[in-house]
């Protein structure tokens, strides 16, 4: 087995070391054009050192991705794959930021505020619309996700991401419903019923 460089082999050394004795077992040998394999105990501690480097630096990156991701979101950018009835568009003030979808938007508007006022009674009728006007058919929304997207503050124009402990701010993108749909929605999650006329909307 030959790997055109030591780290492309694996980057986390708990799982390099596993697949060493795993190619061991097998009795396959591994080169590397720009390492010597050597079965000695100095060899295997120089190779171990070179994984554990390879592992720190993919944590070194990935904490560098993670910062500059976080401090878009806290500016109120969204930093992810954009959400249906949004795309990514580059604009020379902000740098890449979500856009209104021209063909998905008004369909997701329909179902969020649809399920707001209580058209859609439950998110099985919200799932089934966007499957045939979005995805013609095809299931790319599963009720758990149909669930998130009712809920998810950006399409009223907010940002927000739990998981960094980003809290909900004002983002730099156009929303699809109002603040006060969104609450409706929030509302219907919770399973309260309440009744709303669509001037409301």
């Amino acid at each position: 087995v030959i790997f055109d460089d030591l780290k492309r082999l694996a980057r986390d050394t708990t799982f390099y070391l596993k697949l060493r004795r795993e190619f061991d077992a097998r009795g396959a040998k591994v080169e590397c054009p720009n390492f010597t394999f050597e079965e000695t105990p100095e060899g295997q501690f120089i190779e171990t050192i070179i994984a554990a480097q390879g592992e720190l630096e993919r944590k070194q990156n990935q904490r560098q991705v993670v910062q500059k991701m976080k401090s878009r979101l806290e500016k109120g950018y969204w930093a992810f794959v954009a959400p249906v009835g949004y795309r990514m568009g580059k604009n020379p003030l902000h740098g890449m930021v979500l856009e209104v979808h021209p063909d998905d938007a008004e369909v997701v508007r329909e179902a969020l505020s649809g399920f707001a006022i209580g058209r859609f009674k439950n998110q099985i009728d919200v799932q089934k619309f966007l499957e045939e006007k979005v995805f013609r058919g095809r299931k790319h929304h599963s009720l758990d996700m149909v669930k998130k997207m009712l809920g998810n503050p950006i399409y009223a124009g907010y940002i927000e991401y739990a998981p960094w402990s980003v809290s909900r701010r004002v983002g730099h993108h156009e929303p699809l419903i109002t603040s006060i749909v969104f609450e409706q929605l929030r509302e219907r999650l919770a399973g309260k019923v309440t009744t709303y006329s669509r001037k409301d909307n």
